[in-house]
């Protein structure tokens, strides 16, 4: 039987590019995904009525992972507030119901990986970034500033997959322990 996966997340980069990092973390699912607004995620009541449909539409999903970027706040913050909302969740939900924290945005994630970044730029491209990106309040800017300093222009819905498509998880994993967190879900709940 094929595993399937209902999969919420804040806006078209994330529901173009979420999906291709779990296709290259080796998950061979079945994704329905869904984006809503951001305002909307950690509102518990919102949230149930969104899974619900899902379970209607869809009755053969094995997990509701709902993935939260936490945008400038600690993301110990993001998660406590998530796991509140989660606990609601589960207690009606016929399927697991989990939330995965982007530390701060999916652009952290990318710019783990600087070779994933210089395959998509080109051979000639200079990467240069400093520190951590998982720990960048505003990674998309960290993005933004190596595509400026090559000469190009950074936009997150045709950029962000592209990198996706690059990218190897285990570059990810070692600088961002969200990301870790996100493999561990996967692997728990869709791995048979």
């Amino acid at each position: 039987m094929a595993v399937s996966l209902g999969l919420y997340v804040e806006g078209r980069s994330d529901k173009d590019t979420i999906p291709i990092l779990i296709r290259k973390l080796g998950h061979r699912l079945r994704i329905i995904t869904k984006a809503v607004s951001q305002s909307e995620l950690l509102i518990g009541d919102k949230m149930a009525r969104h899974v619900t449909v899902l379970l209607r539409e869809h009755r053969d999903v094995d997990l509701a992972l709902i993935c939260i970027d936490s945008e400038r706040v600690d993301p110990s913050v993001t998660k406590e507030r998530s796991r509140t909302v989660e606990r609601m969740l589960n207690r009606d939900s016929p399927v697991p119901v989990r939330y995965a924290i982007v530390d701060h945005a999916l652009e952290g994630w990318l710019a783990c990986d600087e070779e994933a970044i210089q395959s998509a730029l080109g051979p000639r491209a200079r990467i240069n970034i400093q520190g951590n990106p998982d720990d960048h309040p505003t990674p998309a800017d960290i993005l933004r500033g190596v595509y400026r300093e090559n000469g190009r222009k950074f936009r997150k819905t045709r950029d962000n997959p592209i990198i996706a498509e690059r990218v190897r998880p285990v570059r990810i994993s070692q600088r961002s322990s969200t990301f870790r967190v996100f493999e561990q879900l996967l692997e728990q709940y869709l791995s048979g």
